[in-house]
């Protein structure tokens, strides 16, 4: 906390937590280390890191705070480490696969000294991710031969100036990571500033290497201009999509597929119409080409080509002229909205219909003689298209990400949906490593999901939960409906990154109202999909009317909403996840050292959050499913000491990390 350039660096805040904090979680999922201990001074400013540590599952060994290089020493002795594994406190983006892969080189050459922190000897390796290490005896060497005040500051400092004497290695960095320009370490405010931005940028303490330094080549400008960057291009989808006649099938939707896969490489599906999808049928494909009603004085009172949410979306076609009488029944417009289009179908009944605003209707209603109502559609054997894609993960088990395409010009519903899921999906490709894999649908509204669902029914078996992305681009509040499950993970951590960036949001439970998300959560699926929205569907005034357009949503918004997926995404890859490796019945505790040595007078602890009470529910609940997080959430304990317990159950070889 002394630090002459930047004091108290280490509980500064990056993103939302201390710096110290990013060191600690991202190295303690490190697999070769045994024991993590916080090597601090004994001065009174460091209590505050002392507490920290603790509370995070680190052990503590505080000595003198000049002598750095014998405070190693007595954190060596008093833990019996016979191999040493020195971390810089202020590399927040310490990388554990990094730490794992020195570990392994050290064992590998059996030499004195090894390091990938730093671009040392014309390594390449970036400044930040690595660590150095060295064996007890080599450690007790030097310091018994390190006698100036700097050498005692500086731990591995004598190695350095003396590595004549001393055999000194380095694991070669990947090609990703062979950037020895950049540094990642904080020395002062505008270093912090930096990696703040990086983590604006998408990244969290669950981001491997690879990805931050291909953020911090992609975006080292600022956030301002990753902002700006980003809202343009949501702008640009936007305004080229909005004008399209999207509908649950015909070329409009597949030409706005065919402009989604300029952005990200969907595959382009059709399913022939009269197929069967469960209870369903695929209809015909409807060809819409024009329709207007005219006076007989050839005033066009409404016509399609002005907007397509004139025409009732799959109207069938009609040529007749006809009084108000007989008209009056195929006209729709909005009870409370005058100047609004509504939005109306006609998908599974034949019939026909214009949507129309107060004065249109008023005007048509006042005409006493006959207008010309003309409608040129058309019904074919055509097909129902969808987009799919899928990025693979390190995971087989998938995360469902669904959007819907059949609505026509309108921008929050659900237009919003889509452009956003195509810029979430960018993001999710662009990560180095996914633990998950992710499946990407572009269907038309439930016609479309039961389709998919019914042709690919193995494929869906994967799908650990999901998301239906709509309405995310109106000005108004947060909100997120729950999956089926309330307590689902899912629903966890949507409030969980709503309450981090410090959001008011409403929370709506499942119904069986709503989109898509019907279907995947139906009994012959049962897959827990949530939706964020932003002005929601049903809520906002201009919903299904012509008012939901491009003055209602804009990209800005539509970031925004981006903000909240990416960081439920980051969340949903971040999950730490263990499993019992004694799932038959109980483990024997006192066979590894974690029972009292005397039974009979074990009781439940008042508050059930003794270590053996904690012990004994992570067992029960670590099923390769659960993560620490739901586990903490449970249990109502704290994160980090659900993580300490694992951490030592791993230790006794009973749990694995998933």
């Amino acid at each position: 906390m002394g630090s002459s350039r930047f004091p108290g660096k280490m509980l500064e805040m990056l993103g939302q937590r201390p710096l110290f904090e990013w060191v600690v979680i991202r190295l303690m999922r490190a697999k070769r280390i045994d024991e993590f201990v916080l090597a601090t001074s004994d001065s009174n400013q460091d209590l505050q890191l002392v507490e920290s540590a603790k509370s995070l599952g680190l052990e503590v060994f505080q000595g003198n705070e000049v002598d750095v290089l014998g405070r190693f020493v007595g954190a060596a002795n008093k833990f019996n480490a016979q191999t040493i594994v020195r971390v810089c406190a202020d590399n927040p983006f310490i990388d554990p696969a990094e730490i794992d892969t020195l570990v392994e080189h050290f064992e590998n050459t059996k030499c004195d000294y090894a390091f990938n922190h730093q671009n040392r000897l014309n390594s390449g390796h970036v400044d930040g991710f690595g660590a150095e290490i060295l064996s007890l005896q080599v450690l007790k060497e030097i310091a018994s031969k390190a006698t100036t005040t700097e050498d005692r500051e500086h731990v591995t400092k004598y190695i350095w100036e003396n590595r004549k004497d001393f055999q000194v290695s380095y694991p070669k960095p990947c090609d990703q990571l062979s950037f020895p320009d950049l540094c990642f370490d904080v020395n002062t405010t505008s270093d912090l500033e930096y990696l703040n931005d990086l983590v604006y940028s998408g990244i969290t303490e669950y981001s491997p290497a690879k990805d931050i330094v291909a953020n911090s080549l992609r975006y080292s400008d600022n956030k301002q201009t990753f902002r700006k960057d980003l809202e343009f291009e949501i702008n640009e989808l936007l305004t080229r999509l909005f004008p399209l006649a999207r509908s649950i099938t015909g070329e409009p939707n597949r030409q706005t597929l065919r402009i989604i896969r300029e952005v990200i490489p969907i595959k382009i599906k059709e399913v022939p119409s009269g197929t069967k999808v469960f209870d369903w049928i695929i209809p015909q494909e409807w060809k819409m080409r024009e329709g207007w009603i005219e006076t007989k004085s050839g005033e066009r009172v409404v016509d399609y080509a002005d907007n397509n949410l004139q025409v009732v979306s799959y109207s069938d076609k009609v040529n007749k002229k006809m009084k108000w009488d007989e008209l009056k029944q195929h006209l729709h417009k909005h009870a409370k909205l005058p100047q609004a289009i509504p939005y109306r179908t006609t998908y599974y009944n034949k019939d026909w219909g214009f949507c129309v605003t107060h004065d249109q209707f008023e005007k048509i209603e006042s005409e006493d003689d006959e207008l010309t109502v003309y409608i040129d559609s058309e019904f074919i054997q055509g097909s129902l298209s969808y987009g799919e894609l899928l990025i693979p993960g390190k995971s087989p088990k998938e995360i469902l990400l669904s959007c819907y395409i059949c609505h026509p010009s309108m921008a929050n519903d659900s237009l919003s949906g889509v452009v956003l899921s195509c810029f979430l999906a960018r993001h999710i490709m662009q990560k180095s490593e996914r633990r998950w894999s992710y499946r990407i649908l572009f269907v038309p509204e439930t016609i479309g999901a039961i389709a998919y669902c019914a042709l690919n029914q193995e494929k869906m078996r994967k799908v650990e939960c999901g998301l239906v992305v709509t309405t995310v681009g109106g000005p108004g509040k947060f909100s997120y409906k729950q999956s089926f499950e309330p307590k689902h993970p899912i629903n966890r951590i949507i409030e969980s990154v709503f309450t981090e960036m410090d959001e008011a949001f409403w929370c709506y439970p499942f119904d069986i109202h709503g989109s898509d998300e019907r279907q995947y959560s139906s009994q012959g699926f049962r897959i827990n999909v949530a939706s964020v929205c932003k002005d929601r569907y049903y809520k906002y005034p201009y919903y299904h009317t012509s008012l939901d357009n491009l003055d209602f949503v804009t990209a800005s918004n539509i970031f925004k909403s981006f903000e909240v997926y990416i960081k439920v995404i980051d969340n949903l890859e971040s999950q730490v996840i263990f499993r019992n490796l004694y799932p038959n019945c109980e483990v024997m505790l006192s066979r590894h050292g974690l029972y009292p040595s005397s039974g009979g007078d074990q009781l439940p602890s008042d508050q059930g959050q003794s270590d053996l009470d904690l012990t004994l529910w992570i067992l029960f609940l670590s099923d390769g499913r659960l993560s620490v997080d739901d586990i903490a959430h449970e249990l109502k304990v704290g994160r980090h000491r659900i993580l300490q317990i694992c951490n030592k159950l791993v230790g006794k070889g009973i749990l694995e990390r998933v």
